[in-house]
């Protein structure tokens, strides 16, 4: 059962597990851990011990599905597995798309979300976030820009005052930037953004601006909140951060859509 005959084949797919674990492993050098790495490394561990003992696990399985119960079992296993991989791809399919969503008319806000400040400089993911919402704002210059995000641990300023200050320095008139700096998450940046939107009275259509695999739950959040049809300005993520911050975005969505948060 699911035994693989071919050597040259199996040693193959022990290198891919290999790699993948590596990939996943790469982000914990700069201290980031979340359940996108975690479970990137656990698949690949366990791909590479099925790969590695295949013979031997696959007579195993053999004779669990013999029983009755055991077939069962295998069954609801082989299922559950099958619709995880169908939601990890409908999920990838639709975070694409939402990623290059762009505007069919000139956006009224633009509205850069926040990321990890160290200390009083962006971190690498954040600043890419700056210069995606610089490019944005030098794009359409009559919109106005929230810059969302408030002050964590570890942070010496809010992310709402690094960005607004690197783009200030980069040459963004500080009259077309608004600040707010009390949200904790990609929920709160929406809702507490739209209420400075509601307060200043401006409408119209909004830019969301950060890093392409999180628009799509962003999106999700900002239709919640009452922003809908916003639009995507894409950060460019760091290659060896992508693939756990993607896989993290599969239970981000879930969430999202299951608890609207």
């Amino acid at each position: 059962m699911l035994r693989i005959e071919n050597g040259a084949l199996r040693i193959i797919l022990i290198a891919l597990c290999i790699f993948g674990f590596f990939l996943f492993f790469a982000p914990t050098t700069v201290r980031i851990v979340n359940i996108g790495n975690v479970f990137g490394m656990a698949v690949s561990i366990i791909l590479l011990i099925f790969f590695t003992w295949n013979k031997p696990i696959s007579h195993l399985l053999g004779v669990i599905n013999k029983s009755k119960a055991g077939k069962i079992c295998l069954r609801g296993i082989g299922i559950i597995l099958l619709l995880g991989v169908l939601h990890c791809l409908v999920i990838s399919l639709l975070m694409v798309r939402a990623a290059y969503k762009k505007p069919k008319q000139q956006p009224d806000v633009i509205i850069v979300l926040g990321c990890k400040v160290r200390g009083f400089e962006p971190s690498l993911m954040l600043s890419g976030r700056i210069q995606a919402g610089y490019d944005a704002a030098q794009q359409y210059p009559d919109a106005m820009i929230i810059v969302s995000g408030g002050k964590g641990d570890n942070e010496d300023i809010s992310e709402a005052q690094c960005m607004a200050y690197e783009l200030i320095r980069m040459g963004i008139p500080a009259r077309r930037i608004i600040m707010e700096d009390a949200s904790a998450s990609t929920s709160e940046n929406l809702r507490f953004s739209k209420k400075i939107m509601d307060e200043e009275g401006l409408g119209g259509t909004v830019m969301l601006v950060t890093d392409g695999f999180h628009e799509f739950r962003a999106q999700i959040l900002a239709e919640k909140e009452g922003l809908s049809g916003c639009t995507a300005a894409s950060a460019k993520t760091p290659a060896y951060l992508l693939p756990t911050y993607w896989v993290r975005e599969w239970f981000g969505v879930a969430h999202a859509i299951a608890f609207g948060t």
